[in-house]
């Protein structure tokens, strides 16, 4: 429902290809109940982030923290944690989840922490759990929701030293005074006599510039398919849906036209290239961390489309201006909600407001110069849930959005041309006047560059106009590039400014941002023209206070023991020089391979084969091998033998395999799994029953199942007895379990080619700390 960041916050992540922008709705809670429900606190202070793509199909961001204070939990002052969010950017994929903290580098944060299904450290309920130091403040990104009495949630800012103080003695059970809260400043007033359709939307500061996003595609119609049912919502949820899509098709101003489709069985909501606008009810893929709890903050749901920006061809114009073109649209919605709002106004206002941002649509209460406000509108940050008058009534701002961005025809948008480049010249001794002219739709902007012709990295703060005055110590290249909104932006040629005929250098390009596990190297090149040396810097280009001894080629190669930065300067024998953008290069600690599923023995009729599991824990890369024979035997590495599992070839005698995994800070060998012969096929019999088990929340839990039978596999699955739809685990007796932080059933189902037998459910339940007495009590 809510977009929890500002929409200029969006523009830290860089997109690429295919991007999806979302927004997210929250229960918060009160600031106490924050500090009890999180498994660990920590100031810190942001290193590098980088994406990677999630065992589900989405993109999550790995960020790089050093601890500097712990006032809750299993963490050490001076730990580098990594904390896992929702978005982020793989390759050339990006998705990005408006309702997700991001991190600056050097950014310095309170941290509420709990842990994702994988029981990695994440923010707790998202956007609550992060608060950003701003001077004397803690910050939190406004929290589109309610509180948990059903009122509209309003951010306060609070003292920093005031609420570090509370949280303290909330943990420590002293006396905690609740006299942090400081005034919020209120939105800044907008007034323009002319409202832009983009003034209504999300933007989108892509590779086609910051531009606002919308379907192009109506009035032939988007259509939504839903998957699962929501428990404790009407008709699982599909009765809210629908008066959603009604809602916004059935305005006669605008051309939308959004219908419902069915079911689908598509169920990886992150993945962009599923080809399907999904509504997927209960979080079937884990995507929103955690469950909901209904006491220490929740995200409800997040939402939004998918749009491209590799190029211009990827947008279009309208009401004289360029937007990003959505093609897809998804909506999830967290497991287990529960309270009134569920079957009243409230959950209709939910999916509509989402189903708004899916049209690209900001909130009617955050205005961007230029735009509108309304706090009462389907499209407001907050409602009130279990007390909502609305439900999916579109009201006057959202009337007026969806007009506007959906209602008028195109109008032609003329981008910037370049008609008199900037030309080169000697520098005497006076500055030297670099100019450009353009032609385009108003107003033209400019921002002049040092470097070669679209090279970004060092741009000129001050230099925004038409002309630039420069007087360098040295030969030095200039460029401007000018843009109006309307793509493609024009760059102008190259123009040098040469010093006592010293030729120019410039920086043409240095390696990217690098991810490594620890104990692996990375080589860092540059390319320069005009150079004939280099030298490398440890540290924020331009900082020359670390210069690295020996490293003055094009390229080296590096293995750092902790995160780090580079920078490279190239120069030339009569001074000129050039400065590279600053490579980053984040280290994460490297984790031994252990065994954490032993491969079980196991019997097969001669001349068919045996499946064989070990399941496998340790940072990659991870090199894998089975070998058959005695344990240490390497000298008969097993065919096809280098994944978790292993199929064995037909076997026609006793056979014996073992697994060896190996990466850059280890190995660990599995025990011997044994292959008998027998003469004929026994179907599955379970001899004993995964037993119930109880956790420390978040941990995880081993399960086992004995079971007898020729050639058996294994596969376990999350629910009560029978249900097949949540596949998890190998083919292995024992399982072990995700880390669990609600109850939840697992059972398993064993067959081979005569027959099958199926497990009764195990429950795994989060055990209750036992309260400590004080002494002499």
């Amino acid at each position: 429902m809510c977009i929890i960041r500002s929409v200029k916050r969006l523009s830290v992540l860089v997109a690429l290809l295919a991007t999806s922008t979302q927004a997210a709705t929250f229960l918060v809670p009160p600031d106490r109940d924050l500090v009890a429900g999180a498994k660990a606190i920590v100031v810190a202070t942001a290193g590098h982030s980088a994406g990677r793509r999630a065992p589900g199909g989405w993109i999550e961001t790995v960020t790089a923290l050093r601890v500097d204070e712990v006032i809750k939990g299993p963490i050490a002052a001076g730990d580098t944690i990594r904390v896992v969010e929702l978005g982020g950017v793989v390759g050339s994929i990006h998705y990005a989840v408006a309702g997700s903290p991001s991190y600056e580098r050097g950014e310095r944060v309170l941290l509420f922490l709990d842990t994702n299904d994988r029981g990695e450290w994440v923010s707790k309920a998202m956007a609550v759990g992060k608060f950003s130091a701003r001077g004397d403040l803690l910050v939190r990104a406004p929290l589109c929701g309610w509180n948990y009495d059903g009122t509209a949630h309003v951010e306060p800012s609070r003292s920093r030293e005031k609420f570090l103080q509370f949280v303290r003695d909330v943990v420590r059970g002293a006396a905690a005074t609740e006299d942090y809260a400081v005034t919020s400043v209120s939105a800044y007033a907008v007034s323009a006599e002319e409202v832009k359709p983009s003034s209504y939307c999300l933007m989108w500061n892509g590779a086609q510039g910051n531009l606002g996003m919308r379907w192009s595609s109506f009035p032939s119609p988007a259509v939504f398919y839903s998957h699962g049912t929501q428990p404790n919502a009407t008709n699982g949820g599909l009765t809210s849906l629908q008066r959603g899509l009604i809602a916004w098709t059935n305005d006669t101003a605008s051309n939308i036209v959004y219908a419902y489709g069915g079911t689908t069985a598509v169920g990886a909501a992150g993945d962009n290239n599923d080809g399907v606008n999904g509504v997927f009810f209960n979080d079937p893929s884990n995507e929103i961390a955690g469950s909901f709890s209904g006491k220490s903050g929740d995200v409800l749901a997040v939402g939004g489309g998918w749009f491209d920006d590799a190029s211009v061809a990827n947008t279009h114009l309208f009401g004289g201006e360029r937007f990003y073109t959505l093609f897809e649209a998804d909506v999830i919605v967290q497991d287990g909600i529960f309270g009134a709002g569920m079957t009243g106004n409230g959950f209709d206002h939910v999916l509509t407001h989402e189903l708004g941002h899916t049209l690209g649509l900001r909130h009617s209460d955050e205005v961007p110069a230029g735009g509108t406000s309304s706090s009462s509108a389907i499209m407001a940050s907050s409602v009130a849930f279990n007390s909502d008058a609305l439900g999916a009534n579109l009201q006057a701002w959202d009337l007026a959005a969806i007009a506007a961005l959906y209602g008028a025809s195109a109008v032609p948008c003329s981008a910037p041309h370049i008609t008199a480049q900037p030309q080169s010249a000697t520098l005497g001794s006076s500055p030297v006047t670099l100019a450009v002219t353009a032609s385009g739709d108003a107003p033209l902007q400019y921002r002049w560059y040092i470097g070669a012709r679209g090279n970004t990295a060092n741009p000129i703060s001050t230099a925004t106009g038409a002309s630039i005055s420069v007087q360098p110590l040295t030969t030095t290249v200039f460029w401007v590039r000018v843009s109006n909104g309307c793509a493609p932006d024009a760059d102008s040629d190259a123009a040098t400014v040469t010093v006592n005929g010293c030729p120019a250098v410039t920086v043409d390009s240095v390696s990217p941002n690098a991810d490594l596990v620890e104990g692996m190297s990375v080589t860092l090149t540059t390319s320069a023209t005009g150079a004939t040396s280099f030298q490398w810097y440890s540290g924020i280009s331009g900082n020359t206070s670390a210069p690295l001894a020996g490293k003055t080629t094009a390229s080296f190669t590096v293995t750092p023991t902790a995160s780090a930065s580079y920078w490279v300067r190239a120069s030339n024998g009569c001074g000129a020089f050039s400065d590279s953008a600053t490579v980053f290069v984040s280290v994460v600690p490297c984790e031994k391979p252990s065994i954490a599923v032993q491969p079980a023995s196991t019997t097969v009729v001669a001349g068919n084969s045996a499946t064989l599991y070990a399941g496998i824990n340790g940072s990659p890369p991870m090199t894998i091998t089975w070998y058959e024979g005695r344990a240490g035997d390497t000298s008969h590495p097993a065919t096809n033998g280098y994944a978790q599992q292993l199929v064995t070839p037909p076997l026609f005698a006793p056979t014996s395999y073992w697994l060896r995994a190996t990466n850059l800070c280890g190995t660990a060998d599995s025990a011997v799994a044994a292959v008998d012969i027998v003469a004929a096929c026994s179907a599955p019999v379970i001899t004993s029953q995964p037993h119930d088990v109880a956790v420390s929340a978040g941990t995880s839990a081993t399960l086992s199942v004995g079971a007898g039978g020729t050639s058996l596999a294994y596969q376990w699955y999350q629910g009560p007895a029978l249900d097949f739809t949540h596949p998890v685990g190998g083919s292995a007796p024992n399982f072990v379990t995700p880390p669990v932080n609600a109850a939840t059933q697992y059972w398993v189902r064993v067959t081979n080619p005569c027959g099958s037998a199926n497990s009764g459910a195990a429950a795994v339940t989060v055990a209750v700390p036992a309260r400590r007495r004080a002494a002499g009590k």
